[in-house]
């Protein structure tokens, strides 16, 4: 498979606590750090909360730093919380809010990490978020240039108001997505019935690049 699902990623949580909130932005190249939810398409939800009421006990996110924009991706970092007296960490991602055009009202926002391995290695994670009520099962689905990628990422946690879904992209694939047009992205709210998520491919080398200068120092 080409998309493999992620485990025991260290820096899985610190990626997460820095962009949860702020990863959720709608019709924005910026993110928004008031951590502001789409809304969810039909059939999708409920939500335990309106977009952008805060929820008990929940802490405001980190303020969010664009780095560059290429063509609708956003490379953004955010400082991670890490307790008193440790030293400060950042995370770093290219960002891409998506929406349907089968139904305006459905969205996703497309994250895309690059980290160095302990073999020395530089891998590629991808992270879809998406509105809760979304048919887990099935994970994401991609196509790049109506070429269908090997494999899903699979949905791994949902909170109150977003579900996560997570995985490596390998080699072949990210090749696909350098090289290819258009890319496509379904997510469903029943077996059999998506929503797909079109969008071109311009800008993402340059982001890739602006990217591996901020995350793989």
């Amino acid at each position: 498979m080409n998309i493999r699902i992620l485990s025991g990623l260290v820096c899985t949580a610190a990626i997460v606590a820095s962009l949860s909130g702020s990863a959720l932005a709608q019709d924005k190249t910026d993110l928004n750090p008031t951590g502001q939810t789409p809304p969810p398409p039909a059939g999708l939800g409920p939500r335990a909360a309106p977009a952008g009421a805060p929820q008990q006990g929940e802490q405001q996110p980190p303020p969010v730093e664009t780095i560059a924009t290429f063509n609708g991706w956003a490379v953004q970092c955010s400082a991670v919380p890490v307790p008193a007296g440790q030293a400060p960490v950042k995370a770093c991602g290219m960002i891409r809010n998506l929406k349907s055009d089968s139904d305006q009202t459905a969205s996703m926002t497309l994250i895309i990490r690059r980290a160095k391995g302990d073999d020395g290695k530089v891998h590629t994670f991808m992270e879809a978020w998406t509105p809760v009520g979304v048919y887990l099962p099935t994970g994401v689905a991609m196509e790049v240039d109506g070429t269908a990628i090997a494999g899903r990422m699979p949905f791994v946690r949902c909170a109150p108001r977003v579900c996560q879904a997570q995985g490596e992209a390998q080699d072949e694939t990210l090749k696909k997505f350098t090289k290819g047009k258009q890319a496509t992205f379904y997510i469903y709210d029943r077996p059999g019935h998506g929503f797909p998520m079109k969008f071109p491919l311009q800008g993402i080398v340059e982001g890739i690049a602006a990217l591996d200068k901020v995350a793989l120092k």
